[in-house]
């Protein structure tokens, strides 16, 4: 309630030029502004990757299913909100045509509560010995866009270049079929529920991840949750000790903070 007339007391200001105190981070906060300055190095100590996903009482290795990969050709993006756009990230390096199952890296913390703390994409039984940070792939007019994954929905995927483009389309069809509704509400959210119900111990209520066919040629996409949500996130080549793939990490959350 404002109290008309009556003077400020000018001795309860503080002195001019004083610098204001900033209130006290919350543990979670400021976990979370720490964590964003970890994330996206050129590289990590392969420790850091072995690390995600050892399961040692608060982390559990889940396997959400397996991803197509028609042509080989690798993509990184926000599912429900870049997948199939110029915004997605291909990167340059490509694997072998097939089949690979995805790994997710779940974290259980009293801070965050249930989160994924990494996604892997397991392209042989060999280890990794060593990681490189995935370069995106030169454009025709030969810049090379920025090697981050950009994330505005919470969610991730790996997929491959040509289910990007059919899903798109299929995202194109579905609108204009349904002008007037959004595709996570109205399509995806059931199949997260779905998930949830199935493996509710790995996961929070509504569904942290989905494996999901495109109507057309039935190639199965992986999608899910990115750690705490928005932001950008790159991907990581495990690599051999002759140089040759083994897998395509995608770290969320350095669990040592949470």
């Amino acid at each position: 309630m404002k109290l008309f007339g009556k003077k400020k007391d000018k001795s309860s200001r503080p002195p001019q030029g004083a610098e204001q105190a900033e209130p006290p981070k919350s543990p979670i906060q400021a976990a979370f502004e720490k964590n964003l300055k970890f994330l996206n190095r050129e590289s990590y100590p392969k420790e850091f990757f072995e690390g995600l996903f050892t399961e040692d009482g608060r982390t559990r290795v889940f396997t959400a299913g397996e991803a197509d990969f028609p042509t080989g050709e690798v993509v990184i993006a926000d599912p429900l909100v870049y997948l199939g756009t110029r915004y997605q990230t291909l990167l340059e390096r490509r694997i072998p045509k097939g089949s690979y199952p995805v790994e997710l890296s779940i974290l259980y913390s009293q801070r965050a509560g249930l989160r994924i703390a990494a996604a892997r994409l397991k392209i042989s039984e060999e280890k990794a010995v060593s990681y490189k940070r995935g370069e995106s792939k030169v454009k025709e007019d030969g810049k090379r866009p920025f090697c981050f994954m950009g994330v505005d929905a919470g969610t991730a995927c790996f997929t491959d270049l040509q289910n990007a483009a059919e899903y798109d389309e299929f995202l194109r069809k579905w609108h204009e079929e349904n002008p007037s509704k959004n595709h996570y509400d109205d399509y995806f959210a059931k199949y997260f529920a779905e998930s949830y119900e199935k493996f509710p111990r790995v996961q929070r209520e509504g569904g942290d991840f989905i494996q999901w066919r495109l109507p057309q040629s039935g190639n199965r996409l992986i999608m899910f949750a990115s750690g705490l949500g928005d932001g950008m996130y790159s991907g990581y080549w495990g690599e051999n000790g002759e140089g040759e793939i083994t897998e395509l990490v995608i770290p969320f959350l350095n669990p040592e903070f949470f």
